[in-house]
């Protein structure tokens, strides 16, 4: 196999002419030092064998001799500046030109058995070589680039290391520049596996940082979704919880909603017997109504009870008194006029005694005043508590023939309670909203089974053009309007907002004249609902402004409420107003003189409401109405009261401000057209509270 190798490395040779000067050299140069060389054979195979074995190991320079290292540099500066290619065939031809035996001895004894031994130890070193850099080209394969320069170079050094290695084999006196190309190229071989391992360290490293990373979110993605499936079920269970509920409830409102309303009944049974015991009560002390027949006409008449009765005993006793007492006075007066007959008919009576005479009936009479004002106020305090009485009677009759007397509920939502009122066509029930868990007011409209269809009809647009109004509207100064619905075909309800509290009718006349402070807190929320009605889009004229259609709640929150009579303001009205299409509706008192012209078609806006206001503070700070106050409505149509109330006049008592008159003079200005509107008026400084 060494001699295959060596004829490989021959023919590779370009200049064998070259290569046999230099080995003719190196023989002559060994045939000077034959003798020492055959006394020293066993050493010179030592030293040889020291010299392969660093070239094949990657030894140092330095064990070598120093004579060789001399050498080798001569061979170098002649021009030998690449070692001795071996060469069996030429050699053999050469020893047989020279016929030197002692070289062939040497170099067919110690170097032949050399060269075997460097050729097998390259041998195996190539093959190492070449398993390492096939193993570090696998290792570095997927790396860019870096894997096949470093496969490249590491076959390049294999090749150069086998290269060396054989060169060494034919050139022992040569072992120095073998030697040192050896170190250099196992040297870089040495740098490149280093770098190599270097930069597989650091790639380990990192995959290894890689993978505890990986791991890492690996075990949060795991407990991540452990969440996930925890917070699943639990949604899960809750939803069932919930489905559950609901089916719970869906079976337990009918229950509940029986309950509730078995509760209301209750207490609104216990409410009616306590208002009927109350009533008759009261009916002995204050009266009752009495039946009158006169022939076949059958008429009520009211019939005082004993505290009026009382009251007005001691009324007729007192203004007996006081006449007897005047009776007194004046024939006293008389005798003082005649003081001579006076002396002559009493025996000498002196002056004195008439003065002090005269001066007790004055104080008598000065006392009988006193207790007719007190009666009198009593009488009047009777009064209001017997129009109460009279009121409540009427409710309790009407509420006793009413159909929905017997606690119905209706639309399966709203449970009927006590009466509150009753209109000319319609009555309004307390409520309690099953549904929504408040308490509201029912407004039943009936129809007249003996209505033709027409009339029918009619009320009915008219209930949906209200319903229509006024479903719209949400201030806390107007009255909500919750829902509609139809009973049956004569009757349909509308439920509005519960106000607990008294109407300002009912408050007036409890106390017909109200503390300034009282009235002006009334008559701003009044127009601050005002207000919003006509910041709307489509403005709405109330028209039936009064004060049985302002309502107040349990903190005495007024809200107006009734748009029965109610106008939409189009878009295409011009300045001047909308035609009133509805003459004759509405409140006399409160209406203005535009609404009772009846050669034309009056033309109204806000300005009526604004009117209608102004009668409302009137009354409450005097306590009548300043225009045809005692007068009835017929009376007043047909006298023309309101048409020919260009002034208004302001009794001395109570005391007013002078700002509540000029605000009321505003509201009651006779010309429509110099009357301000509903915001102009607004702004005035009367109805802004400042902080002083």
């Amino acid at each position: 196999m060494s001699d295959d190798m060596i004829l490989h490395f021959t023919s590779n040779s370009s200049n064998q002419s070259d290569q046999s000067s230099k080995i003719a050299k190196l023989e002559a140069r060994l045939v000077g030092k034959a003798s020492s060389a055959v006394a020293s054979q066993p050493q010179v195979q030592a030293q040889l064998n020291s010299w392969s074995a660093p070239a094949r190991f990657g030894g140092t320079q330095d064990s070598r001799p120093e004579s060789l290292v001399d050498s080798d540099d001569s061979d170098d500066d002649s021009g030998g500046a690449f070692l001795i290619q071996a060469n069996t065939q030429k050699r053999r031809k050469v020893e047989e030109n020279s016929g030197t035996t002692v070289v062939e001895h040497v170099e067919g004894g110690n170097i032949s058995g050399n060269v075997h031994q460097a050729a097998a130890d390259a041998k195996q070193k190539t093959i190492e070589t070449m398993d390492s850099t096939k193993a570090a080209a696998d290792i570095n394969k997927r790396k860019q680039g870096r894997g096949r320069a470093s496969s490249a170079s590491g076959r390049g050094r294999g090749h150069r290391v086998t290269d060396q290695a054989r060169n060494q084999m034919f050139s022992p006196s040569n072992g120095q520049v073998e030697n040192s190309n050896q170190k250099d190229g196992f040297s870089k071989e040495q740098l490149g596996h280093d770098s190599q391992s270097s930069t597989e360290v650091s790639n380990h490293d990192e995959a290894t940082s890689l993978r505890v990373k990986v791991a890492t979110l690996g075990e949060e993605l795991k407990k991540l979704r452990e969440e996930a499936s925890d917070y699943r079920n639990k949604c899960e269970q809750l939803e069932k919880e919930l489905k559950d509920f609901k089916d719970y409830e869906q079976q337990m409102k009918p229950k509940r909603m029986k309950v509730i309303s078995d509760l209301l009944i209750s207490v609104s049974k216990a409410e009616r017997q306590e208002a009927r015991m109350k009533v008759r009560q009261d009916s002995l002390r204050l009266g009752n109504v009495g039946v009158i027949r006169a022939g076949t006409v059958i008429s009520e008449a009211w019939e005082d009870g004993q505290a009026l009765k009382d009251l007005n005993t001691q009324l007729r006793s007192l203004l007996e008194t006081k006449e007897a007492i005047e009776r007194q006075r004046k024939s006293l007066k008389k005798r003082q006029s005649d003081k001579g007959d006076l002396a002559e008919a009493e025996g000498g009576v002196q002056e004195e005694d008439l003065l002090i005479q005269d001066e007790i009936y004055k104080s008598r009479l000065a006392s009988i005043k006193r207790e007719e004002e007190a009666v009198m106020r009593e009488r009047d305090r009777y009064e209001l508590e017997k129009g109460r009485l009279i009121r409540e009677m009427k409710r309790i009759r009407d509420e006793d023939g009413s159909r929905f007397n017997n606690f119905q509920i209706l639309n399966h939502h709203y449970a009927l309670l006590n009466l509150l009122g009753k209109g000319g066509f319609s009555e309004v029930y307390k409520a309690f909203d099953l549904v929504e868990h408040r308490y509201v007011a029912c407004k039943l409209h009936g129809l007249n089974a003996q209505w033709s269809e027409d009339k029918k009809q009619s009320y009915i647009r008219h209930a949906i053009r209200e319903y229509n109004i006024h479903k719209t509207l949400v201030h806390h100064h107007i009255v909500r309007l919750w829902d509609i619905f139809e009973i049956d075909q004569n009757t349909f309800c509308t439920v509005l907002e519960y106000c607990s509290g008294k109407d300002l009718d009912a408050v007036l006349k409890a106390t017909p004249m109200l503390p300034e402070r009282e009235a002006r807190i009334i008559i701003v929320q009044i127009f601050q609902g005002l207000v919003y009605l006509n910041k709307r889009s489509q403005k709405i004229i109330h028209y039936d402004l009064k004060p049985g259609n302002v309502l107040f709640d349990d903190f005495g929150v007024a809200k107006v409420t009734d748009f029965g009579l109610s106008k939409i303001v189009e878009d295409d009205v011009g300045s001047q107003g909308m035609e009133l299409t509805s003459q004759g509706a509405g409140t006399y008192w409160y209406l203005p003189p535009e609404c009772f012209e009846l050669n034309k078609t009056p033309l109204i806006s806000s300005k009526v409401d604004v009117w209608s206001a102004g009668i409302l503070l009137y009354q409450m700070l005097f306590g009548r109405r300043p225009f045809g106050h005692d007068q009835t409505q017929e009376r007043i149509l047909r006298e023309d009261t309101i048409i020919k109330a260009r002034k208004v006049e302001f009794p001395a008592r109570p005391s007013v401000s002078n700002e509540a008159k000029d605000f009321i003079r505003r509201c009651l200005t006779y010309n429509q057209a110099e009357r301000p509107d509903v915001l102009t008026i607004a702004q005035d400084p009367y109805l802004n509270y400042t902080k002083k």
